[in-house]
């Protein structure tokens, strides 16, 4: 029995580790928010030092009209009311729907990467 316990409390300290280095990499949340011709990055959490682009892959965008992407190659474009993400081929992939009242913060928090 000692044995069973034992390795029982390891691979819970494991699992804490894991969850606790995967939570230190990245400590904001971020989407694009489409309204009309404009976009702008929503942070939830402290901003990145880094320039951020609204067309890359893994971007989280929220469409408040239904309109293109400001800065995408070609004619993309999105719904009102939907999220999308930009796929590693570029292209938009839908994510989830909101509705119009939910303010951008509470967006970049739910939806964000």
């Amino acid at each position: 029995m000692p044995g069973k316990t034992a390795l029982a409390s390891v691979c819970f300290l494991t699992l804490v580790l894991a969850l606790f280095v995967t939570g230190c990499g990245k400590d904001y949340r971020q989407v694009a928010v489409i309204d009309g011709n404009k976009a702008e990055l929503v942070t939830f959490g402290p901003v990145p030092k880094e320039p951020q682009k609204v067309w890359e892959p893994g971007r989280i965008l929220v469409f408040r009209t239904s309109s293109p992407v400001p800065g995408a190659p070609g004619n993309v474009s999105g719904k009102a009311g939907h999220v999308y993400r930009v796929s590693d081929d570029r292209k938009l992939e839908e994510v989830a729907e909101f509705q119009a009242s939910v303010p951008n913060d509470t967006l970049a928090y739910t939806f964000g990467k």
